[in-house]
């Protein structure tokens, strides 16, 4: 570390949401993805739940003729649990990165890792 100069740095900014967006719809445009949900990258989610609302928008334009209502079904489907998944990412985090007791943290990370990959 002493070593180190500030060229040979790699800072990457994280970004999300907040507050979340009231819809991911308006008129006859629909976001996915970072678009509709940017989190920050501790559950290795967002690729994923981007592929998830691809998959699920096309479904509600396949099932609705009416494309405005298509787009109302998806994000009726798909903004609680992505915006549910936004305020678990931040979470964990806040967790991963507390300074302040960190035997506390480092088995609430413990027990989070373990409770996460029971669900999933």
């Amino acid at each position: 570390m002493d070593r180190l100069t500030e060229d040979g740095v790699l800072r990457l900014d994280l970004y999300y949401l907040d507050p979340p967006l009231p819809s991911y719809v308006q008129g006859r445009t629909a976001l996915i993805g970072d678009a509709a949900h940017a989190m920050t990258p501790d559950l290795g989610r967002g690729a994923c739940e981007a592929l998830v609302d691809a998959v699920e928008l096309t479904r509600a334009l396949t099932a609705v003729p009416d494309v405005p209502a298509a787009l109302r079904a998806y994000d009726r489907a798909r903004r609680p649990a992505t915006q549910r998944l936004v305020r678990t990412a931040r979470l964990m985090n806040r967790m991963a990165h507390a300074r302040r007791l960190p035997g506390l943290r480092n088995a609430a990370m413990r027990t989070a890792m373990t409770v996460g990959g029971a669900l999933g």
